[in-house]
Protein backbone atom coordinates (compact mmCIF):
# COMPACT_ATOMS: atom_id res chain seq x y z
CA UNK A 1 0.00 0.00 0.00
CA UNK A 2 2.82 2.23 0.91
CA UNK A 3 4.83 1.98 -2.55
CA UNK A 4 1.26 2.19 -4.29
CA UNK A 5 1.25 5.80 -2.67
CA UNK A 6 4.51 6.86 -3.29
CA UNK A 7 3.97 5.63 -7.13
CA UNK A 8 1.22 7.88 -7.16
CA UNK A 9 3.19 10.66 -5.51
CA UNK A 10 6.12 10.09 -8.42
CA UNK A 11 3.58 10.57 -10.96
CA UNK A 12 1.81 13.25 -9.85
CA UNK A 13 5.23 15.30 -9.52
CA UNK A 14 6.12 14.44 -13.36
CA UNK A 15 2.67 15.73 -14.59
CA UNK A 16 3.25 18.53 -12.31
CA UNK A 17 6.91 19.15 -13.40
CA UNK A 18 5.84 18.72 -17.20
CA UNK A 19 3.77 21.26 -17.10
CA UNK A 20 5.45 23.56 -15.63
CA UNK A 21 8.01 22.89 -18.05
CA UNK A 22 5.62 23.26 -20.76
CA UNK A 23 4.39 26.71 -19.53
CA UNK A 24 7.91 28.10 -19.37
CA UNK A 25 8.83 26.32 -22.98
CA UNK A 26 5.88 28.29 -24.42
CA UNK A 27 7.02 31.99 -22.67
CA UNK A 28 10.44 31.42 -24.07
CA UNK A 29 9.90 29.44 -27.63
CA UNK A 30 11.88 30.99 -30.40
CA UNK A 31 9.84 29.22 -33.26
CA UNK A 32 6.36 29.49 -34.57
CA UNK A 33 3.02 29.09 -32.95
CA UNK A 34 2.44 26.13 -34.86
CA UNK A 35 5.89 24.36 -34.19
CA UNK A 36 5.28 25.22 -30.60
CA UNK A 37 1.73 23.36 -30.55
CA UNK A 38 2.89 20.16 -31.96
CA UNK A 39 5.88 20.14 -30.08
CA UNK A 40 3.45 20.97 -26.85
CA UNK A 41 0.82 17.90 -28.41
CA UNK A 42 3.91 15.43 -28.56
CA UNK A 43 4.95 16.57 -25.30
CA UNK A 44 1.02 16.16 -24.07
CA UNK A 45 1.19 12.61 -25.73
CA UNK A 46 4.76 11.63 -23.87
CA UNK A 47 3.64 12.51 -20.89
CA UNK A 48 0.37 10.62 -21.35
CA UNK A 49 2.22 7.66 -22.66
CA UNK A 50 4.18 7.61 -19.61
CA UNK A 51 1.57 8.32 -16.90
CA UNK A 52 -0.16 5.33 -18.62
CA UNK A 53 3.01 3.28 -18.60
CA UNK A 54 3.26 4.09 -14.65
CA UNK A 55 -0.23 2.90 -14.09
CA UNK A 56 0.25 -0.09 -16.02
CA UNK A 57 3.43 -0.68 -14.02
CA UNK A 58 1.29 0.11 -10.65
CA UNK A 59 -1.47 -2.18 -11.51
CA UNK A 60 1.03 -4.99 -12.20
CA UNK A 61 3.11 -4.78 -8.71
CA UNK A 62 -0.58 -4.68 -6.66
CA UNK A 63 -1.09 -7.87 -8.57
CA UNK A 64 1.92 -9.63 -8.20
CA UNK A 65 1.85 -8.38 -4.37
CA UNK A 66 -1.96 -9.58 -4.22
CA UNK A 67 -0.82 -13.30 -6.22
CA UNK A 68 2.21 -13.59 -3.69
CA UNK A 69 -0.15 -13.04 -0.48
CA UNK A 70 -2.63 -15.39 -1.42
CA UNK A 71 -0.05 -18.05 -2.48
CA UNK A 72 1.50 -17.80 1.16
CA UNK A 73 -2.13 -17.43 2.54
CA UNK A 74 -2.67 -20.69 0.87
CA UNK A 75 0.41 -22.44 2.45
CA UNK A 76 -0.05 -21.31 5.72
CA UNK A 77 -3.75 -22.98 6.02
CA UNK A 78 -2.71 -26.04 4.30
CA UNK A 79 0.64 -26.19 6.98
CA UNK A 80 -2.17 -25.88 9.29
CA UNK A 81 -4.65 -27.88 8.43
CA UNK A 82 -1.19 -30.68 8.19
CA UNK A 83 -0.28 -29.55 11.65
CA UNK A 84 -4.44 -30.49 12.55
CA UNK A 85 -4.22 -33.44 10.74
CA UNK A 86 -1.11 -34.70 12.55
CA UNK A 87 -2.33 -33.63 16.02
CA UNK A 88 -6.01 -35.63 15.43
CA UNK A 89 -3.92 -38.44 14.45
CA UNK A 90 -1.34 -38.00 17.66
CA UNK A 91 -4.78 -38.25 19.77
CA UNK A 92 -6.59 -40.84 18.06
CA UNK A 93 -3.64 -43.05 18.61
CA UNK A 94 -3.54 -42.19 22.01
CA UNK A 95 -7.11 -42.83 22.78
CA UNK A 96 -6.58 -46.56 20.88
CA UNK A 97 -3.50 -47.12 23.08
CA UNK A 98 -5.50 -45.79 26.36
CA UNK A 99 -8.75 -48.21 25.31
CA UNK A 100 -5.84 -51.24 25.14
CA UNK A 101 -4.33 -50.28 28.48
CA UNK A 102 -7.85 -50.08 30.22
CA UNK A 103 -9.20 -53.46 28.54
CA UNK A 104 -6.09 -54.96 29.71
CA UNK A 105 -6.38 -54.29 33.02
CA UNK A 106 -10.28 -55.82 33.17
CA UNK A 107 -8.52 -58.82 31.35
CA UNK A 108 -6.30 -59.16 34.47
CA UNK A 109 -9.16 -58.45 37.19
CA UNK A 110 -11.79 -60.45 35.48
Amino acid sequence: MDDYNDEKRIVGAFLIGGLIGAAISLLYAPQSGRRTRRGIARFTRNVADEAKDAIEDATDSIHDLMDNMSDKLADIASSRHDIAEGAKKRIVQTLDNVQKAVDKQRAKFS
